[in-house]
C-alpha cells in the first residue's frame, strides 16, 4: 500500500467521521480532496464519488426506509427534477467536451461555485437554526412545482459536480415541509440514494470512475461513519458544522 493509498484511507475516514457528525459534507469534502491532493482529474473525481457516494447512500436509504422515516409523496417530486437535472449537467461535460473545451477547468470552477453556496447555507442553518416558515396559502399552491424545480437545480449540480444532494436538500425540506422535521434526514438520504445512483450510471457508463479508489474510500468512510455517530452525542455539533463551513467556503473559494 503506497503513501497515496493510506492518505485516501485516512481522508476517507476523516470525511466519514465529519458526516457521521454533521450529517452533511460528504461529496463536499471528499471530490476537493481527490482534485486538490490527490491530483485526480476533476471530471474521473466527480464520477469517482458518484460512484462511492451511491453505494454508501443505498445503506442509509434502506435503514431509514426500514424505521418508516422516508416520505415517498416529496421523494417523488425531488426526483422528478433532479433525476433529469442530473442527466443534463452530464450532457452538459460530453458536450463541452465534444467541443474542445477543457472540460476539467470548467468543471473545477463549477465545483468551487457549488462549494461556496454550500458552505454558505450551512453557515445560515448553523448561525440562525430555523429557517422562516412560508404561508399556508404559499405552501397549499406552489409546494409541488416548486419542489420539483429545487430537485432540478440540485440535480444539475450533483450531475455536474457530485456535491449537494444533502447538502442542498435538508435545508429547503426544513424551509417548505415544516410538519415533517422527524422524517427529514430519511427523506433526504432516500433521495439522496436515487439522484447519486442516477448520475453514478451515466458517470460509469462514460468510463469516469478511478475504481482502484473506490475500496479504500469504503474502507474508510464505513468506519468513519460509525465513529462520527458515536461521538456526535458527545461533542458540539454546532462548532462542527461551522467548522466544516469554513473549510468548504475555503476549498470552493480556492478552486474558483
Amino acid at each position: 500500500m503506497s503513501v497515496a493509498d493510506l492518505g485516501l484511507l485516512f481522508m476517507s475516514f476523516l470525511v466519514g467521521t465529519l458526516v457521521g457528525l454533521t450529517s452533511m459534507g460528504g461529496a463536499a469534502l471528499m471530490t476537493p480532496f481527490l482534485i486538490l491532493v490527490l491530483g485526480v482529474r476533476p471530471v474521473l473525481a466527480v464520477g469517482t464519488d458518484l460512484a462511492y457516494g451511491a453505494i454508501t447512500n443505498m445503506a442509509g436509504a434502506a435503514m431509514h426506509w426500514r424505521q418508516g422515516t422516508v416520505d415517498m409523496r416529496v421523494v417523488r417530486y425531488l426526483a422528478c427534477g433532479s433525476v433529469p437535472g442530473a442527466t443534463l449537467g452530464f450532457l452538459l461535460i460530453s458536450r463541452l467536451r465534444h467541443y474542445g473545451y477543457d472540460v476539467d477547468l470548467y468543471l473545477r470552477r463549477a465545483l468551487g461555485g457549488v462549494l461556496v453556496a454550500v458552505a454558505l447555507l450551512m453557515l445560515v442553518r448553523t448561525l440562525y437554526g430555523k429557517f422562516p416558515e412560508p404561508r399556508a396559502d404559499f405552501l397549499k399552491q406552489y409546494q409541488r412545482p416548486v419542489t420539483i424545480a429545487w430537485g432540478a437545480m440540485v440535480g444539475f449540480a450533483v450531475g455536474l459536480t457530485s456535491v449537494g444532494s444533502g447538502s442542498l436538500v435538508a435545508p429547503f425540506l426544513l424551509m417548505l415541509y415544516p410538519g415533517i422535521p422527524a422524517r427529514v434526514v430519511g427523506t433526504d438520504v432516500f433521495h439522496a440514494s436515487v439522484l447519486i445512483s442516477a448520475a453514478a450510471a451515466l458517470h460509469i457508463e462514460a468510463g469516469n470512475v478511478a475504481w482502484r479508489l473506490l475500496p479504500y474510500l469504503l474502507m474508510g468512510a464505513v468506519p468513519g461513519v460509525l465513529v462520527g455517530s458515536y461521538l456526535a452525542p458527545r461533542l458540539p455539533a454546532r462548532t462542527m458544522r461551522l467548522g466544516l463551513s469554513l473549510v468548504l467556503l475555503t476549498t470552493g473559494v480556492k478552486l474558483v
